[in-house]
């Protein structure tokens, strides 16, 4: 029989087309807007001329590849590499994805106007525009982020003309992920001719220094070049300040947005629940003890030193009995004898045919958002048969022998901060950032016993929860 998650995710890629079609004019519109409303309150706009609307049609662009690349099972929130240098077999305009630097590092090159389906995309004197991407969302096929959803911090600061008030970055959720650069004329002696690194279709050359500039302090032709750094960049003002690259940002909550406009996600993360609530069955169906050994794993640690890696999220035997959903179950295999070293990565398709591998891709971009709370009963070092006499209710429904909470977007109306070691100091170790009401409150879980809630979708709550009952059947709470 099929879940009723299942069924509400019906919004299959025969109607993608027409999805895309809507979807794109509506990001191409609002970003459009975005650029055209920040550009005119600048002291400048009377001399960015076209360049409104050539920075305009850059950021859509990219925000439509992050929108559009999730069609080929890449994730979410993934932005193109920069066009670094044509040379070396690389084609001019196309990003290069094998030429992106070390993993979680921000790249900083010529946009990859080609890969965007742009023409060679010219600002100011004609100059092609330039593309700085942040780390941990850069489409790398070498050095991808193994962590990378909707609460995924940017790496990058953009600062005014006076190299102190910050235009996007104030706090870690502001942070842009991508920048696009339109470079005045040039200043200080800056030679843009071409020095045979193929750019044929833009002209010039592939240096930084030949487009873009520093005040002395934040330079925007050069990037720190380590993992997880934030990098800052100046909007310039004129050539009498020494930097006349103008600059527009795409911020973070730009980037969700964009993808929450697609319904299928919204539909694939609650097939994605199912789906990890139907692994955590079969985990407890594979006890060695038979039909009436339906114990369950220890939940993992809210606590994580590293959020990104999957080895992080193993279960552990403190006698906490809510916390993460953990993937490795070493500690509970101790008591239970099970076979199975993990639950979603060992999670067999044949046994559970939902859990595919588009599935087990978007589980490893949204690992940490998922909570697992047990009954005392189903425990592994309870007694069997599996039964408890005080098992969890959701709503005072019940019995139910485990809980799966997945949280969704972080909510502002109730403060929710996400931020993630070691750019940050980590936030992500509080579950009341992810969960609300008695979902979070009941955490830390000791006795196993304990009313979870469902509400509608609002402001102020936005957990999905699916329910295993005493005979590990799933089903929506």
């Amino acid at each position: 029989m099929s879940s009723p998650f299942v069924r509400r995710a019906v919004t299959r890629r025969e109607d993608g087309a027409a999805l895309l079609l809507m979807l794109l004019a509506v990001v191409i519109g609002a970003a459009t807007l975005f650029v055209s409303s920040a550009i005119s309150r600048t002291p400048d706009s009377r001399k960015l001329g076209g360049q409104a609307e050539v920075l305009a049609d850059a950021k859509s662009a990219l925000l439509a590849y992050a929108v559009t690349r999730y069609d080929f099972g890449q994730g979410i929130g993934l932005l193109p590499c920069p066009d670094v240098n044509a040379g070396g077999g690389f084609e001019e305009g196309v990003a290069h994805a094998s030429a992106c630097g070390a993993q979680h590092t921000s790249v900083i090159g010529r946009l990859p106007w080609k890969t965007l389906g742009l023409p060679p995309s010219r600002a100011h004197l004609g100059e092609c525009l330039w593309y700085a991407v942040s780390g941990v969302h850069k489409d790398a096929s070498g050095a991808r982020a193994e962590l990378i959803n909707a609460d995924t911090n940017g790496l990058l600061q953009l600062f005014g003309p006076d190299g102190a008030s910050l235009i996007t970055g104030s706090t870690p959720a502001d942070r842009a992920v991508a920048m696009v650069f339109a470079p005045g004329g040039p200043l200080g002696g800056q030679t843009r001719a071409d020095l045979g690194s193929g750019v044929d279709h833009c002209n010039g050359n592939f240096n930084t220094n030949s487009y873009l500039e520093s005040n002395g302090t934040i330079d925007n032709r050069s990037l720190s070049g380590l993992p997880d750094a934030v990098d800052q960049f100046i909007n310039g003002l004129d050539s009498a300040s020494g930097v006349n690259d103008q600059i527009l940002a795409i911020t973070r909550s730009e980037l969700a947005a964009a993808m929450a406009r697609r319904a299928d996600l919204a539909a694939d993360l609650e097939g994605l629940t199912d789906a990890a609530a139907r692994c955590l069955a079969a985990y407890g169906r594979s006890n060695p003890g038979g039909p009436l050994d339906l114990r369950l794993p220890w939940p993992a640690p809210v606590n994580l030193a590293d959020y990104r890696s999957a080895g992080s999220y193993s279960d552990s035997a403190t006698g906490v009995l809510s916390g993460r959903l953990p993937d490795t179950v070493d500690d509970s295999n101790l008591q239970t004898g099970n076979p199975l070293a993990s639950i979603l990565s060992d999670c067999d398709s044949a046994v559970v045919p939902q859990w595919t591998a588009a599935t087990a891709a978007l589980w490893a971009d949204w690992k940490d958002h998922f909570f697992l709370a047990i009954s005392d009963g189903f425990q592994p070092d309870a007694a069997l048969p599996s039964a408890c006499a005080g098992c969890l209710t959701v709503n005072g429904a019940g019995p139910y022998a485990a809980v799966l909470m997945f949280s969704g977007n972080r909510l502002t109306a109730t403060g929710q901060v996400r931020n993630e070691p070691p750019t940050d100091a980590d936030t992500k170790s509080d579950i009341s950032n992810y969960l609300e009401g008695r979902n979070a409150s009941n955490h830390p879980l000791i006795a196993g016993t304990a009313d979870y809630e469902v509400q509608p979708a609002s402001t102020v709550f936005n957990d999905l929860l699916v329910c295993l009952d005493t005979n590990l059947d799933v089903a929506a709470c």
